[in-house]
C-alpha cells in the first residue's frame, strides 16, 4: 500500500494494480465498524436533506410574511383588507386595527 501527498495531507493507504486486481469483488469484506460509519453518515445526510427543505419553506413563509407586512405599511387607512381565519370565512377588516 502506498501513501501519497495531496496538499499539506497524507490520504489514507491506497492498493496497488496489482492488490486491487488479486482483490475480488466476491472477497471483499466491510468491518462491522466501518459499517456502522456507513450506517451513521446516511441517516445524518438524509437528516441534512430534511431539514434543508426544512429551512426552505420556512424562508419562504418569512419571505412571504414579510412582502404581506410590507404591503399593509403601504395600505391607507381607509382601505379594507382581506383577512382568512383557518375557521371562519375571509373578512374584510380595516388596517388600523
Amino acid at each position: 500500500m502506498q501513501r501519497r501527498m495531496v496538499g499539506d495531507c497524507l490520504t489514507a493507504p491506497r492498493l496497488s494494480k496489482e492488490d486491487e486486481d488479486a482483490v475480488g469483488q466476491d472477497d471483499l469484506e466491510v468491518r462491522r465498524e466501518d459499517q456502522d460509519k456507513i450506517n451513521r453518515f446516511s441517516r445524518l445526510h438524509q437528516r441534512e436533506l430534511l431539514l434543508e427543505e426544512e429551512l426552505k419553506g420556512k424562508a419562504k413563509d418569512k419571505e412571504d410574511l414579510e412582502e404581506i407586512s410590507n404591503e399593509l405599511e403601504l395600505a391607507d387607512d381607509d382601505d379594507k383588507v382581506p383577512y382568512e381565519d383557518r375557521s371562519d370565512p375571509i373578512m374584510l377588516l380595516p388596517t388600523d386595527s
